[in-house]
């Protein structure tokens, strides 16, 4: 991308939770608990060339997170048949999560040929009012727990992220590998008084040449994530701190009009629980994703940004 061109994109995420637990210490329920947590997560961006050197992204996440009680003939307080967009007893619903504003830098390019690509890069994120207004977990006074949710679209804080991409063009297979690196650090507690966590991800991804079979490129990705542990007002939150790593296959296509791309990734919880779960209950998951992505350069530039 130069001065003044436009790309525009889209990544849509869909993420399957198979979830159970024991019962909840000091509950006297005598059941265990068990349900499914789905997410279908949608987020538009759009990138803009400052310079030839420079660009900034602008992306918006709008989805819902859809939780289903497995226990026939037993209810419980801490789950129900739910979803984000709706409101609850400690939550405010809705469609909207975070927007990120990014500002990238292109240190190093050896243009449209094979070669090395590396970005710099950092921004902030912008937390939505769809968020948990209380501690789902009943830290400060567990003897009075009340109906409560356990997950939203947004964790309601501002959050300062740094990242760093290096890629490489090849001319022999894999024709395209790199990796990333970023952090996303919380700058403020929530107003409701929820601390959150140190988000750090590492990824891998290579593609192969074209292949004729599939008219596109297949690929194979692994990330790992970590996060650090969050706090309700002072107190750690017991499903905050994980480890997860996450191989994925996936494929490339040019169709013309735009770059598709698709991957199958299947999320292994190494350390630590999933965050929609109550977290200390010898949690078992079996979780599966599909995420689906689409950009375009568009033949339009903003002719004030274009030397």
């Amino acid at each position: 991308m130069g001065a003044g061109d436009i790309m525009v994109g889209a990544n849509f995420n869909y993420q399957f939770i198979n979830w159970a637990h024991d019962e909840i210490e000091g509950s006297d329920e005598g059941f265990d608990h068990l349900g499914t947590l789905s997410a279908k997560v949608f987020t538009p961006n759009i990138t803009i060339g400052i310079t030839d050197w420079w660009n900034i992204t602008l992306s918006q996440v709008i989805g819902k997170r859809t939780m289903t009680w497995g226990v026939e003939n037993e209810t419980t307080k801490h789950h129900r048949d739910e979803s984000s967009d709706t409101d609850f007893d400690n939550a405010i619903g809705g469609l909207l999560g975070d927007s990120r504003i990014m500002v990238r830098f292109l240190a190093l390019n050896a243009g449209k040929g094979p070669g090395s690509r590396l970005f710099l890069g950092g921004g902030i994120g912008i937390p939505s009012k769809n968020t948990l207004t209380s501690d789902p977990f009943f830290l400060q006074d567990d003897d009075e727990v009340e109906p409560h949710r356990h997950f939203s679209m947004s964790e309601g804080i501002y959050k300062a992220i740094f990242e760093t991409q290096f890629f490489v063009k090849r001319t022999l297979n894999p024709v395209f590998a790199g990796g990333t690196f970023s952090i996303s650090y919380p700058l403020a507690d929530s107003k409701y008084g929820y601390t959150g966590s140190r988000m750090v991800d590492f990824s891998l991804t290579a593609y192969s040449k074209k292949i004729k079979l599939i008219n596109g490129s297949i690929g194979g990705n692994i990330m790992v994530r970590n996060t650090s542990e969050g706090q309700w007002n002072g107190i750690p939150a017991p499903n905050s701190k994980s480890t997860i790593v996450i191989p994925g296959i996936g494929g490339l296509w040019n169709l013309g009009f735009a770059t598709l791309s698709v991957n199958v990734q299947k999320p292994y919880f190494i350390a630590g629980a999933f965050s929609g779960g109550d977290g200390n209950a010898d949690e078992k998951t079996d979780v599966w994703q599909i995420s689906i992505g689409m950009r375009k350069i568009l033949d339009y530039y903003i002719q004030w940004l274009y030397w």
